[in-house]
C-alpha cells in the first residue's frame, strides 16, 4: 500500500512538474479581430476559427511541446484601434506573434507595428496588394488570405463569362476597393477588350444609405455591375438595391465574400437570385475527405449543422503560424520567417503554398451565382453551382 501511495505521489508530482513547465514555456499569440461594429459578421467567426485551431494544437501537446496562449484584442475594423491594440499586445502582453485583421486598412496598420517591433504578422483576411508591394513589404508580414489581384481578376473572368460589356462599378473608397477595381479593370481589358467601364461609384467605408449610388448606376445604362460592398454593408446595399429593381436590370458580380453563409443567412429572402458572389470556403464544397472532416469538426464545436465560412480564415492563418514555428523549432522571428518562405501546408480546402518572394499564399476563392439551395435544411441561398478559381495565374 505504501508503495502504491508513494508511486501515486511521484506520478502526481511529475505530472504537476510537466504541466508547470508546459505553462511556463508558453508561446503568446496576439489575435486582432473586430468583434464589434460593421465587421463583426466576419471578425467574430474568424476569431472562432483561430481559437479552434489553438485548442486543437494545445490538445495535441502544443507547439514543440509548448502551450499556445492566445490573447485577443478587438481591432474594431479601424486602423487606429488596430494599431493601438497591436502595440498593447506586444508591449504589455509580450506576445511573440500577431495574427488577424479583417479590413485592408487594419492589415496595413498591424503590418506597420510588426515591422517596427520585428514580430511576425500573419494577415488572415486583409487583401490589399499595398500591404505587400515593393513600397510597403517587409520580411515580417505574411498573407494567408487571397489578395486584391486574385479577387479582382477572378471577378473579371466571371464578368467576361457573363458577357458584360458596359460595366458600372461600386467599390469602397479605400485601399481595398481601389486595388480591387484596378485589378478588375486591368484583367478585363486583357481578356475582354470590348468591355468598357462606363461609371464608377465610391461609397466610403461604413456607408449605410446607398440610394444615391444605386440611382447613379440605374441611370448609367450598364448591362453589368462589379461590386465590392461587403459584409453587413452588402446586406444594407442589397435591401436598398432590391427596391429599385437593380438586380433585375443588370448582371451583378460581387467581391467581398457575399457568397458566404454569414451574409446569405442574414439576408434571407432579400438575397437576390443570380447575383454572383465569392467566399473563402463554404460548408457544401469541396466534396473532399479533408474538407468534410473540417466541416464536421466545426459543426460539432459550434452546434451549427451548416457552419459559417469565415472561421476558415482564422483557422488557416493560425495553421500557417503553427507550421512555421514547428518547422523552425523556435519562436525566433527570423527563424519563423525563413521556415514560412516557400512552405506548403495541407489545409481543409487543399494544399496552399506561401511564396518566398512576397509572402503571399496562393489562396484562390470559391465563386458562384446565388440561388435557392433546394434543401429544406438550408433555408437560404447558396452559390449554385460553385467553383474554385485558383490564384496562381492571378496573384500578380
Amino acid at each position: 500500500m505504501r508503495i502504491i501511495v508513494r508511486l501515486a505521489v511521484v506520478t502526481a508530482l511529475a505530472t504537476a512538474g510537466t504541466s508547470a513547465a508546459f505553462a511556463q514555456n508558453e508561446i503568446k499569440v496576439g489575435a486582432l479581430y473586430p468583434t464589434s461594429g460593421a465587421c463583426i459578421i466576419f471578425g467574430k467567426p474568424a476569431l472562432q476559427g483561430h481559437e479552434i485551431m489553438v485548442e486543437k494544437i494545445n490538445a495535441a501537446g502544443g507547439l514543440n511541446g509548448r502551450k499556445i496562449v492566445s490573447i485577443h484584442r478587438d481591432s474594431k475594423c479601424n486602423p487606429k484601434d488596430a494599431t493601438a491594440a497591436a502595440r498593447d499586445l506586444v508591449a504589455k502582453e509580450q506576445v511573440q506573434f500577431l495574427i488577424g485583421g479583417v479590413s485592408s486598412a487594419e492589415g496595413q496598420a498591424i503590418s506597420e507595428v510588426a515591422k517596427q517591433e520585428k514580430v511576425v504578422y500573419i494577415a488572415a483576411i486583409p487583401k490589399t496588394t499595398q500591404m505587400t508591394d515593393a513600397k510597403n513589404f517587409h520580411k515580417y508580414v505574411f498573407r494567408a488570405a487571397a489578395n486584391t489581384n486574385t479577387e479582382g481578376k477572378s471577378a473579371a473572368v466571371i464578368a467576361d463569362r457573363l458577357g458584360m460589356n458596359k460595366i458600372c462599378t461600386i467599390l469602397m473608397d479605400y485601399s481595398y476597393g481601389h486595388d480591387l477595381g484596378a485589378a478588375f479593370k486591368a484583367h478585363l481589358a486583357k481578356i475582354r477588350p470590348q468591355a468598357k467601364i462606363v461609371d464608377q461609384a465610391w461609397p466610403t467605408q461604413g456607408t449605410t444609405d446607398y440610394t444615391a449610388y444605386i440611382t447613379k448606376i440605374m441611370q448609367a445604362d450598364c448591362d453589368g455591375v462589379f461590386g465590392g460592398v461587403w459584409g453587413s454593408l452588402f446586406v444594407a446595399f442589397a435591401k436598398q438595391a432590391k427596391t429599385f429593381g437593380l438586380f433585375d436590370k443588370v448582371k451583378y458580380v460581387s467581391a467581398g465574400e457575399i457568397g458566404s453563409p454569414e451574409v446569405a443567412e442574414e439576408l434571407g429572402n432579400d438575397m437576390p437570385s443570380g447575383v454572383w458572389g465569392n467566399a473563402y470556403e463554404v460548408f457544401y464544397f469541396p466534396d473532399t475527405a479533408e474538407h468534410k472532416a473540417y466541416v464536421a469538426e466545426l459543426s460539432k464545436l459550434t452546434g451549427k449543422p451548416h457552419p459559417q465560412s469565415w472561421p476558415i480564415t482564422g483557422y488557416m492563418a493560425m495553421q500557417w503560424l503553427a507550421e512555421g514555428v514547428r518547422k523552425a523549432k523556435s519562436t525566433n522571428a527570423d527563424a519563423v520567417v525563413a521556415a514560412l518562405e516557400g512552405m506548403t501546408i495541407q489545409t481543409p480546402i487543399g494544399p496552399q503554398t506561401m511564396r518566398a518572394s512576397d509572402h503571399q499564399a496562393n489562396r484562390g476563392q470559391f465563386w458562384g451565382p446565388m440561388n435557392p439551395s433546394g434543401d429544406p435544411k438550408y433555408p437560404f441561398k447558396v452559390m449554385k453551382p460553385v467553383e474554385y478559381i485558383p490564384a496562381d495565374a492571378l496573384m500578380d
